[in-house]
Formats: structure tokens, C-alpha cells, sequence
């Protein structure tokens, strides 16, 4: 079955090439892409994306989509009628939403420049990066005994897991509270030692865990944070938020 992944064409529509996501995702054998406007899906007065007229809307959509027949690829672009709903129910049928560039403008934005509750409720896994062709040099998990952890986990390594073999992994482990949770930390630790070839461990306090995460990950060569839901507060806090652009970080994070 086709990997199917969304992704906005309207944070710097003059940088998009869909040759980048083809890349990104070459090992997939299978994907087909949906592409999005966000100005279709928000509310122009609070939305901060650049407008973009229907004249260059049509122009980009042309450009993509003559750049899919050339890489043979499979694309559609789906439409709104002033709602989000056509993309939300598509995104709970997708395998993955792409949003890139991010950086440091588009990060400190990035919750006005989405429909409203975007992040919270879209159907599929999210990986923001600022680079396609380089996303992230070694990988940070945050295991927070949050099933939606070990579900972006999951999914990453549905995608990305057998391209990245070969990266540095770090799991980051909150106190855990009694020993059905130590033990699930310690099976986690020896599954994921099966797929990597590095795999470590550093424990967090429960205490300011979204600041000790980006603190940590400052000092790491473009780190990729592995998240569950708890990647939406992190989002929400532009001081955060712009820390991980800034830093050339990238997320992958789930909230199911």
C-alpha cells in the first residue's frame, strides 16, 4: 500500500520542490502525496502565512504538479470550502504530514499560520524540519510512559527506521512511577537496541521536562526529537519554539 503524506505548499512557496520530498522519502517504495494551501483552511485575519493570489496559487499548483509527472510521482491538492474538514479527515487516513521550512520566522508563527487546533488534531504523525535534504544527524527519544510516545516512535520507525540505522539514539526516560513502567523502559531500551546500532539513555526530571528537552538537545548536531502529544506545549511556547529552529532542530510527534 502507498505511504500517503501531506505537506503545505504556502510557508515559502518559492522553495518548494517536490524532488526534496522525493528525496526525503526515496527509501518508501510506494507514496503519493497530498499537497495543501494553508490560506484555504484559515481564517485570513488570524492566519500570519504570506497571501499568496490565486493567480501564483494556480502557477505553484502547475509547477508541482508538472515536477510529479517528470519524477513520476503520484500528487493531488486538496481544496476547502472555507473549512478544514476535507483536511482533517484526510489526515486520518495519511501516514505521515511534512511541514518544512521551518525556521526561525515560521516557528515563532507556526500556531497562528495553521487552522485552528492543527496540531492537536490532525489524524497523522508530523515531522517539521528545516531541511529535506539533511533533516537531523542523530535522534532523541522522549519516552514519558505517554502512549502517544510510543506511537510517533512507532510510526518514525515505520518510515524513517530503516534509513537511520546508523544515527545515534538517546532515549530520554522520566522518574517512572512503580514497575510495570520500569520494565516496559527496559524493554523499550533492549527494542530499540535490536534496530540501532547506538542507543543510549539520559534521565529527566518530570520537572520543566519541555525545557530540560530543548536544553539538552542545543548541544547536539541537528537533533531529531521523538515525541507524543507532549510536543504540542513545546510548540505553543514560542521561547521553545524558536529555540528549535534556531538550533536546527527537527520533530516527529504523534498526539494519538
Amino acid at each position: 500500500m502507498k505511504k500517503h503524506i501531506l505537506f503545505p505548499v504556502d510557508l515559502q512557496p518559492t522553495k518548494y520542490h517536490l524532488s526534496d520530498y522525493a528525496n526525503l522519502l526515496s527509501h518508501l517504495d510506494s507514496k503519493r502525496f497530498s499537497a495543501f494551501f494553508l490560506k484555504d483552511f484559515t481564517k485570513s485575519a488570524k492566519g500570519k502565512v504570506a497571501g499568496i493570489n490565486e493567480q501564483d496559487k494556480a502557477s505553484l499548483q502547475n509547477l508541482l504538479s508538472d515536477e510529479a509527472k517528470t519524477l513520476d510521482l503520484d500528487i493531488n491538492f486538496i481544496n476547502s470550502q472555507s473549512n478544514s474538514s476535507g483536511l482533517m479527515n484526510q489526515s486520518k487516513f495519511a501516514d505521515l504530514a511534512v511541514i518544512s521550512p521551518i525556521t526561525h520566522d515560521n516557528m515563532s508563527q507556526l500556531i497562528q499560520s495553521f487552522p485552528d487546533h492543527f496540531f492537536e488534531d490532525i489524524g497523522c504523525p508530523i515531522f517539521l524540519t528545516e531541511d529535506l535534504v539533511n533533516s537531523y544527524e542523530e535522534i532523541l527519544v522522549l519516552f514519558d510512559y505517554d502512549q502517544s510516545g510510543l506511537v510517533a516512535l512507532k510510526s518514525f520507525l515505520t518510515i524513517f527506521g530503516n534509513v537511520s540505522k546508523e544515527k545515534k539514539v538517546t532515549i530520554i526516560t522520566v522518574s517512572p512511577d512503580d514497575a510495570p513502567e520500569i520494565h516496559l523502559e527496559k524493554y523499550l531500551v533492549s527494542y530499540l537496541q535490536k534496530v540501532f546500532d547506538n542507543v543510549g539513555i539520559v534521565p529527566f526530571s518530570n520537572k520543566n521536562l519541555a525545557d530540560q528537552l530543548v536544553t539538552y538537545a542545543e548541544k547536539l548536531s541537528k537533533p531529531l526529537l521523538v515525541m507524543g502529544r507532549a510536543a504540542i506545549n513545546l510548540l505553543k511556547n514560542n521561547q521553545l519554539a524558536t529555540k528549535l529552529a534556531d538550533h536546527h532542530m527537527s520533530v516527529f510527534y504523534s498526539n494519538h
